[in-house]
């Protein structure tokens, strides 16, 4: 009887404890529902947004229904944010179909948020049609960045394609995609854009062809050396001093005549710290460069690569007027006395 009774104890405390988690579950779904009728409102759109952002993946159910409401744009939007913030897979195929809305607005905001949560190829096709299609910049643009994640090496052709494209973003993403993919093949296109107008392209550019590698990369690299944006220069320059192969030694010689001193002093230490036969001769010519960084760099390469015979070269510059000129050559003769 004692048994009987325990038993019908806990049955009863589950019972109890089943309905207080269903109704805790019926208060959450209360509030996502509001939340979520919020978003037609101009007036609490984005607290709902935020609000249902925190609810997590538990919110999409609610929130995928408005994504069909074709009669109110904001609405849509703001749920295409909403499962972008919770970023829940399961969406996506709701999102692609938002790819063809009619609204510029809509089909952007779809693509940004299959950026987020999109894995499929089906949604990397629709948005490589969007891509070369839509008319609006921004559609383009958040089209190219989705598709930059998600790059497949079948999609090299249209992101050569956008190369092309008026605006500056599209071209940099597109950039930036041909160089995830690492490709040898694109690299002839990619040396097409060294003289694009925009800098954060060119800055783009050189990040790309440092990360491909091949030996076709050093012809860009060698020209963008020559760019009006003192970064981009530097960078070429560092990017050059990484590649494998290619007659990079003999380029990197040549942009230590460059008459821009962050250049010119980039190449001579590169040269020291690949070992280069080449980087003595040259740091000897440029030992009393009228640019600080060049000759500072000169005195480094002695150091890194100089004989004995050099002691002397080094020695006379521990009187010089400059500090930094004096506190190089101290570094550079006990570099040469450790490696001698």
């Amino acid at each position: 009887m004692r048994k009987n009774k325990a038993i019908v104890a806990v049955i009863l405390a589950l019972s109890v404890t089943c309905a207080a988690a269903h109704a805790d579950q019926e208060k959450v779904n209360y509030k996502i529902k509001r939340l979520v009728s919020q978003l037609y409102s101009k007036q609490s759109m984005m607290d709902a947004q935020r609000k249902l952002s925190n609810c997590g993946t538990e919110a999409t159910e609610y929130v995928l229904p408005v994504l069909g409401d074709a009669g109110n744009e904001s609405a849509r939007i703001a749920a295409l944010k909403v499962l972008a913030s919770v970023a829940d897979e399961r969406a996506e195929d709701d999102v692609v179909v938002l790819l063809k809305d009619g609204s510029p607005r809509v089909r952007q905001e779809a693509a940004r948020t299959l950026g987020i949560i999109g894995k499929k190829d089906s949604s990397v096709d629709a948005l490589r049609k969007l891509l070369v299609s839509d008319y609006s910049p921004n559609v383009r643009y958040n089209a190219v960045n989705a598709m930059a994640r998600m790059a497949r090496q079948k999609d090299e052709d249209v992101f050569i394609a956008v190369l092309g494209d008026y605006d500056p973003r599209v071209r940099k993403s597109a950039v930036t995609a041909l160089g995830t993919l690492k490709s040898k093949e694109v690299v002839q296109y990619l040396a097409q854009m060294v003289r694009d107008i925009d800098p954060e392209v060119r800055f783009e550019l050189v990040w790309a062809l440092g990360e491909i590698k091949s030996p076709d990369c050093l012809q860009p690299l060698v020209w963008i050396v020559a760019d009006p944006v003192p970064e981009i220069r530097v960078m070429a320059v560092e990017k050059i001093g990484m590649l494998k192969e290619g007659d990079t030694e003999g380029a990197l010689a040549e942009i230590s005549e460059s008459l821009h001193p962050e250049v010119c002093s980039l190449a001579i230490r590169v040269l020291a710290d690949r070992g280069s036969g080449k980087a003595l001769g040259i740091a000897k010519e440029h030992i009393d460069d009228e640019y600080m960084e060049v000759k500072l760099a000169s005195i480094y390469a002695i150091g890194k690569m100089g004989t004995h015979e050099d002691i002397a070269l080094l020695t006379v510059l521990l009187s010089a007027e400059s500090t930094k000129v004096r506190e190089a050559a101290e570094e550079a003769l006990a570099e040469l006395g450790k490696s001698k």
